[in-house]
């Protein structure tokens, strides 16, 4: 293993004395777990297919999804590339115990030979290594997000309109003196529209809101207008109840312009992990190795756990 890779298992899963290769097996465990943190994933295991009395030693197992569906893995910490013989060595293993997928992981790549049985065998083979500044060409870091909207500056003002002549002469002769020609700040959670008995009915929030949020806004000047309803409504003004036809209605717009940065933040890149069939390609920051070691069964589980 690179003084680099085991520098990143050292730091992020744990400080420990461990047999050549084994580290990059452990630090692969973790990112297929990172990847998808509702697999079971485990370290070295001792499998059999089948019927077989030869057990198989595995570097990497999955179980996905909690179904039965099989995943085995291969680890090679080389310097060089893997060539046909790791492959197919592998392929040994797999052609007995079955696997739904199976994947060699390394880190400089495969010779053409490999990459050729590989395909042939449906094996899937990806490389896993440390993350270089220069990874990042073609890669997207940050996204500038600049998001405008429209609101309404103030409470609307708005003006009731009489359903009838009948209507504005009762007004004019019964209401109190007091109420006429006021301009009253009105609550409109807590008033209500009326049928022509005085039984409340909707309160005007919901009649209102609906209608003014499909209004145009229009942030040099007023916005001004009239909305007839389909029926006549009542409201209670000047203690009396006065059937209305509509309303008309002024206010004023304001435009709000948000800019936000999408990014890493504070994380740092310390792996890529590519499957060289292009099907995927991941940065793997410190976040996602800092949450998981292994309990004693040799299984990926979160830290706060152990």
């Amino acid at each position: 293993m690179s003084k680099e890779m085991e520098n990143i298992y050292n730091e992020h899963i744990a400080d420990e004395k461990l047999k050549q290769g084994t580290k990059y097996e452990k630090l692969a465990a973790v990112v297929f777990k990172a990847l998808n943190t509702s697999d079971i994933v485990m370290h070295d295991l001792r499998l059999r297919g089948d019927g077989k009395n030869t057990p198989h030693q595995i570097d990497v197992t999955i179980e996905r999804d909690n179904t039965s569906k099989r995943v085995l893995i291969e680890c090679k910490d080389y310097n060089e590339k893997v060539g046909i013989s790791i492959v197919r060595d592998f392929f040994g293993a797999i052609s007995q115990i079955k696997p739904d997928e199976a994947f060699v992981v390394t880190t400089e790549g495969y010779t053409r030979v490999a990459r050729s049985f590989a395909e042939e065998e449906r094996i899937k083979l990806a490389i896993l290594r440390k993350f270089n500044e220069e990874d990042w060409d073609g890669r997207i870091r940050k996204i500038h997000i600049k998001s405008s909207f429209k609101s309404i500056k103030e409470r609307p003002q708005i003006s009731w309109v009489a359903a009838s002549q009948e209507e504005i002469d009762n007004f004019r002769a019964n209401a109190n003196k007091n109420g006429v020609n006021s301009v009253q700040d009105t609550n409109t959670v807590e008033t209500f529209f009326y049928d022509r008995h005085g039984e409340p009915q909707e309160n005007l929030q919901s009649v209102l809101q609906p209608i003014f949020n499909k209004l145009p806004r229009n942030v040099d000047s007023p916005t001004t207008g009239y909305h007839e309803f389909e029926s006549t409504k009542y409201v209670k003004m000047a203690g009396l109840l006065l059937g209305i036809k509509g309303f008309s209605y002024e206010f004023l717009s304001e435009e709000i312009v948000l800019e936000e940065i999408l990014d890493a933040g504070k994380k740092i890149a310390l792996l890529l992990f590519e499957v060289i069939d292009g099907t995927l390609d991941k940065v793997i920051f410190d976040q996602d190795l800092d949450n998981w070691t292994f309990n004693e069964d040799g299984e990926v589980v979160p830290k706060d756990s152990v």
